[in-house]
């Protein structure tokens, strides 16, 4: 009896215990379509890139890219800084995380949406001034919406308050262009809080 008494509070502490939140890596393809004249769609696509890897623990996350572009994004909860990087200008361009011009105007759920990497996934449609913004997310990969509270630059903050969970899909339209990204490879991984550290070699600008 005494067994079978401790087998049932470990079973229920355990239906009690916090959700376990993603850390990994997640691997997007992306593919964009110009809607700016004398834009071409392979302009912008080497610009953007065609492929991310995104790092996620905690409060933290990094966006590499095979663009043109802004090559690195940064996210550091505690400074609530988002900081990115050209990959010919050895400079690390920040902004303030808080401040955002495309706010979030209205949003509805879409349930069973789609299927990625073979998870069923619901879907968050948010309109936004500028355009409608689609997350697709399976609840098997939470976040800690309370760590991007402060993160509302891009809708992030309001998307994760919304759902919880990492994008496994996103499509952004606007009227400058049509962007997916969609998820190709999911890694959990047990990442260190120093692969999110700054160098302090780098210099910092404030983007402007």
């Amino acid at each position: 009896m005494t067994r079978l008494f401790i087998a049932l509070v470990v079973c229920l502490s355990a239906l009690k215990a916090p959700a376990q939140y993603f850390e990994g890596k997640v691997i997007y393809r992306q593919s964009v379509t110009s809607k700016m004249p004398g834009v071409t769609d392979s302009a912008l696509s080497a610009t953007v890139g065609n492929e991310e890897s995104y790092f996620l623990k905690g409060g933290f996350y990094r966006s590499m890219t095979n663009g043109t572009g802004f090559s690195m994004q940064q996210y550091d909860h505690r400074t609530n800084r988002l900081y990115f990087k050209n990959p010919d200008i050895d400079t690390l361009y920040w902004v303030d995380a808080g401040k955002s011009t495309d706010k979030p105007i209205s949003f509805e759920t879409r349930e069973d949406a789609e299927t990625i990497l073979g998870k069923r996934c619901d879907a968050l449609v948010v309109q936004t001034a500028n355009g409608t913004i689609v997350f697709y997310y399976s609840r098997r990969y939470k976040l800690d919406a309370a760590m991007f509270s402060r993160h509302t630059y891009g809708g992030w903050a309001f998307y994760v308050e919304k759902s919880g969970c990492l994008p496994l899909k996103t499509v952004i339209d606007n009227e400058k262009f049509h962007l997916e990204s969609t998820a190709t490879e999911v890694l959990e991984l047990d990442l260190k809080e120093s692969f999110f550290d700054i160098s302090p070699t780098i210099p910092q600008v404030k983007f402007k």
